[in-house]
């Protein structure tokens, strides 16, 4: 198949996004509730894995959260398989909060209608692969950073507070703790900032940056919120404005190398492809094998120039870093379109 017709695009989500020709398969799908979903005909089918590899084999409950319809609940099968049916294009998030031995889950699904489809044609499916973590204890944060010094005591005691929740996956919990932080003390930049990472945590991508956005009003050269801000305009396809607050980031500094990362990530979905090639490069150098998702970007950024040879080895890279990624199936069939 030529270059020109591998259709790809890129898709930017948290600490989730997928690139490729996302060509739906077909499956086997398991039993049928009847939801409404968002009156689409996708289905994203997951398998849930145990730290070791091993395919769950008891109930695990799994929320989808959407932007326009809330939560829809379901539970994995004996074999950890769930679905979520009749779904729309749009962006999703894959949710698994509710099991205390390990760490909380939020995988970002964003499903793009390539192509426009009969009324007639059968469900396609979105496949997604979850390797549960180990919930590692966390002890409580020592308060050295001199950011603290006008904050009040009891503040800081709320923020502590909020940090140990969020460290141990309970993220509604920590955000609780972070309004009563904020009560104390209203100019409390990092917890404005931790509450914008929280929301992140929980897809609530709007309220994310409303947060961050107060936090950048008190400090508008807060390293860490320019960042956070810019991560969260990316996964909210405001790309235009996620450049802006990145590349202050990087002004402040540059040997970041997610900054770099998501830079990049926006910059190729705006096509400003020779900035974005630089800025993944940079990634990749500060940053290593940390972040795997530059060479698929770079890899898209290949092809669409139609180097078929660069693209391949940033393709193969990228999964030789993340064996069991959720868009792996795409990203070989699209090697075996372009490799001779």
């Amino acid at each position: 198949m030529r270059a020109r017709s591998v259709q790809l695009f890129v898709l930017v989500t948290s600490v989730f996004c997928c690139l490729g020709s996302v060509s739906a398969q077909r499956a086997t799908l398991g039993p049928d509730n009847g939801d409404a979903g968002t009156g689409g005909k996708y289905v994203i089918q997951g398998s849930v894995y145990y730290p070791s590899g091993k395919r769950v084999d008891k109930p695990i409950r799994v929320r989808l959260s959407t932007m326009t319809r809330g939560d829809m609940t379901t539970t994995t099968d004996d074999i950890g398989t769930f679905w979520f049916r009749r779904l729309a294009p749009g962006s999703y998030t894959v949710v698994i909060d509710a099991e205390k031995e390990y760490e909380p889950v939020n995988e970002k699904v964003n499903i793009i209608q390539v192509m426009s489809r009969s009324t007639n044609s059968p469900e396609e499916v979105i496949s997604v692969q979850i390797r549960l973590r180990l919930l590692v204890e966390s002890h409580k944060p020592e308060v050295v950073n001199a950011e603290f010094a006008s904050v009040p005591q009891r503040a800081v005691q709320f923020y502590n507070e909020a940090l140990e929740r969020g460290r141990a996956g309970k993220s509604k919990s920590a955000i609780d703790k972070l309004n009563k932080a904020i009560a104390e003390y209203s100019n409390f930049t990092l917890a404005f900032n931790e509450l914008g990472v929280q929301y992140m945590r929980l897809g609530e991508l709007e309220k994310a940056n409303e947060a961050l956005q107060t936090a950048l009003k008190i400090a508008p050269d807060s390293f860490i919120a320019l960042q956070n801000r810019g991560i969260v305009l990316a996964m909210l396809t405001r790309y235009d404005e996620a450049v802006t607050e990145l590349n202050h980031a990087l002004s402040l500094k540059e040997q970041s190398a997610t900054a770099h990362l998501y830079l990049g990530q926006a910059q190729a979905n705006l096509r400003y492809f020779n900035q974005a090639e630089a800025h993944l490069t940079r990634a990749i150098a500060l940053g290593g094998d940390e972040v795997n998702d530059a060479h698929r970007f770079l890899g898209a950024i290949y092809l669409q120039r139609g180097d078929r040879e660069r693209a391949a080895t940033e393709f193969e890279i990228y999964l030789r870093l993340s064996p069991k990624a959720k868009d792996g199936d795409q990203i070989r069939q699209i090697l075996r379109q372009i490799k001779p």
